[in-house]
């Protein structure tokens, strides 16, 4: 079983389905509900005109109007990162620190599905997670959450990652600043889960 970033696996509890079964004698018969998941935002000045997408070596904003791309890469400061990603995705849902990642220490700061992994002050990775907003974000050929194995290798070489501890892990093509990800399922018509890219904080 894969074992994501905290912040991924507590924003995949509070999005659980709600009970199916009546709760125990004693009580009033309520059936107990998991909070409801907030919309995303994408709320930031420049979310109308500005489009972010997925890259090996960090995140690309482009313009909507003329489609000019620059790169935020992997190694700027932590505020130049977050300062980038909240002009278009709004202000952060919340920050966090795990002091037991692979690679690592790590802290989070975390925009609807989006979070941005940083080590020393400097922006190491993001990871995206199948959670509300994450339909806002894709690679220039267009690869997403919920793309399938089928569609993605029309358009990207997909290589399977042979016996990851992960799941169906999955990397765009081969060799350095690839983007990696999960599939919720083998076979070629299962959906992407997840998409990776630089350093996370995961347990292989």
């Amino acid at each position: 079983m894969r074992k994501l970033a905290v912040l991924t696996i507590l924003a995949t509890l509070a999005a659980c389905k709600p009970a199916d079964k009546a709760a125990p004698d004693g009580d009033d018969g309520a059936v107990p509900t998991a909070p409801a998941m907030p919309e995303a935002k994408a709320d930031g000045p420049a979310a109308a005109n500005t489009a972010v997408s997925l890259d090996g070596e960090g995140l690309r904003f482009v313009d909507r109007n003329n489609g000019k791309a620059s790169l935020l890469a992997f190694g700027v400061p932590r505020a130049q990162a977050e300062a980038a990603l909240a002009n278009v995705a709004g202000k952060e849902d919340d920050r966090s620190t795990n002091e037991e990642c692979g690679a690592g220490t790590m802290e989070f700061t975390r925009y609807d599905a989006m979070t941005l992994n940083f080590q020393g002050g400097k922006f190491v990775g993001w990871f995206l997670g199948n959670e509300n907003g994450a339909s806002a974000y894709s690679t220039m050929s267009g690869i997403a959450i919920g793309t399938t194995r089928a569609k993605a290798k029309e358009s990207v070489s997909i290589v399977d990652v042979e016996d990851s501890t992960l799941g169906e892990e999955f990397s765009i093509g081969t060799g350095e600043n690839t983007i990696g990800g999960m599939f919720a399922e083998p076979g070629d018509a299962a959906k992407i889960d997840a998409l990776f890219a630089g350093t996370n904080c995961f347990f292989r």
